[in-house]
Formats: C-alpha cells, structure tokens, sequence
C-alpha cells in the first residue's frame, strides 16, 4: 500500500522551532518530535503490511513496491531528527549531567565546611555550660560546706540533742492540777494515792511541785510526775475522767505535761468548748482529737 509523497510534511511542525539550538529542548519541543516520529513509524507500518514496530528489521524492509521517493523521505526524516533532536539533546544533557555533578561537589564542600562550624560552635557551647556547672557547683559546695559546718557545729549539736531528749522526757511526763499543797508534804505519795484510785501504780521516776510558792494564802501549785513509758501515760489519761466522779477527788485534773503553744492551743479550745455549752444546753460537747465533737443523742 502506497503513500503520497510528502518530503516536508513531517518536519514542518519542527522546522522551525530552533530545537538544538542554544539548548532549546522543553516539554514542547519534546511532544512535537514524538508526534513526528509516532506519525512516521505509522505510516512505515501501513506500506509494509506490519502491525508491530519491532518487526521493522532490515530484511523486512526490502520491497519492490516501496519507491524510492517514499524511502528517501523517510530515512530524510529520521537524519533530520538525529542531527537537530537527538545528538544535541545528548550533548546538552551530558552538560547538564557534568554542571550538575560539579555543582553537587560543590554544595557537599559547603555542607562540610557548615558542619565543622556547628561542631566547633556545640564544643564551644559545651565548653561554657561545663564552665559554668563547675562553677555553681564550686558555690554550692562551698555554701554546703559552710552551712553543715555551722550545722554541726558542737554547740548546735548539743542542743538538737537536748532539745530531742527534753521532747521526749515530756512524753512521759504527767501534770496533776488541783491538789492541796502543804508543808513537809510528800508529792509522791500523794500522786500515788490518787493513781490507786485509778487502779493504777506505776513506778514514779520523779515527782514534784512546779511554780512559785505563793505566801499568805492557799495555793494549789499543779505536779508534775514521770513514768517509764509513753504506754502508761496514756492508760492514765484515759481512766482520769474517773476522778470527777470519786469523793475527794472531784476537783483533782490530771493532763499531760503540753508545751506552751499547746497549752494556748488547749485554752481556747476549752473557752470554745465553754461557748458551746453555754449556747446549746441541751448539747452534749467533748473534745476529741484536738477538736470539738457533739455527741449523738
């Protein structure tokens, strides 16, 4: 099957578009010479009878009927394409290939000259923190030195040590209120008459009147006596509301011996405790626990 000759019908979208000159090769350029070569090879195709380019070989290619001019034309066409397409889109490409590699060499030079600076700038960095912890700790130890020195000193330790056993001298401590004082009196035999009505006799590790006399007239200065345990003082707390109830003891108070923040802290409690009474009759109020508590009818 024959085609009409035509020399200049395939090239004349591309004649003159300058492809291969001065590295003018778009995405254009590139769709026009596929078009001219899809439309070539199609036509190829058509005159030999062959449906597959592949089967284009050399010894399919010679046929009588093909003339001379329609061959000329086509082997035109693919030089044309050769000279001004391909090799000059070769050509640029591997000017590319080589600007780009140069370049790559260049940014990898840069990219180790930066990464020197930010090692040699971390170095100096770790250089100042380090700097400055040795010298924060240099003053945290010496004022550590210095407050463990006046801490321990002698005389501090003395009286964190006194202060610790008089804290704990008060624990078993008791005080009595309310009994009569007399003279040549014997405070531990008293006290231990009034813990027999307690039903308790404990051992007294040491008894006596504490404030000053008073002259002239009756004064019933409170006692303070000691026992061996914490264990027994609070046995005797807890049976001393007995005392109200027994004849000649009813004005008779015992309590534990209380610092003096915790005496305040007992009087107004005990005023509190007062009020609530005298305002509500019919109430029945204690004091548990450091606090007031009314009791269920």
């Amino acid at each position: 099957m024959a085609v009409q000759y035509r020399a200049s019908k395939y090239l004349e979208g591309i004649g003159d578009t300058g492809i291969g000159t001065d590295n003018h090769f778009g995405e254009v350029n590139l769709q026009e010479v596929q078009k001219v070569c899809n439309t070539m090879v199609s036509d190829i195709c058509r005159v030999y009878g062959c449906d597959d380019p592949e089967k284009l070989v050399p010894e399919a290619l010679i046929k009588n009927n093909v003339v001379k001019a329609q061959m000329a034309e086509w082997l035109f066409t693919a030089i044309d394409l050769l000279n001004h397409c391909c090799l000059p889109l070769m050509s640029s490409a591997r000017k590319t290939i080589e600007n780009l590699q140069e370049e790559k060499i260049c940014d990898q030079g840069t990219v180790i000259e930066l990464q020197k600076k930010l090692i040699s700038k971390k170095d100096e960095e770790l250089g100042l923190v380090s700097q400055t912890v040795q010298k924060e700790l240099k003053t945290y130890s010496s004022a550590l030195q210095q407050s463990c020195s006046t801490a321990l000193s002698p005389k501090n330790i003395a009286s964190a040590v006194k202060t610790i056993t008089k804290e704990e001298d008060r624990t078993k401590e008791i005080v009595v209120f309310g009994v009569e004082e007399e003279t040549d009196e014997c405070v531990t035999t008293k006290v231990s008459g009034i813990l027999e009505q307690l039903d308790e006799k404990p051992r007294i590790t040491g008894c006596r009147r504490i404030g000053q006399c008073a002259t002239g007239e009756s004064k019933k200065r409170p006692i303070i006596f000691s026992v061996k345990s914490t264990d027994i003082v609070y046995q005797i707390l807890r049976k001393s509301k007995r005392l109200k109830d027994i004849e000649g003891y009813k004005t008779v108070y015992i309590s534990p011996n209380r610092t003096q923040e915790e005496r305040i802290s007992r009087q107004k409690l005990v005023n509190e405790l007062k009020a609530k009474r005298l305002s509500d009759p019919s109430g029945r109020y204690f004091i548990r626990k450091g606090e007031i508590v009314k009791a269920d009818n």
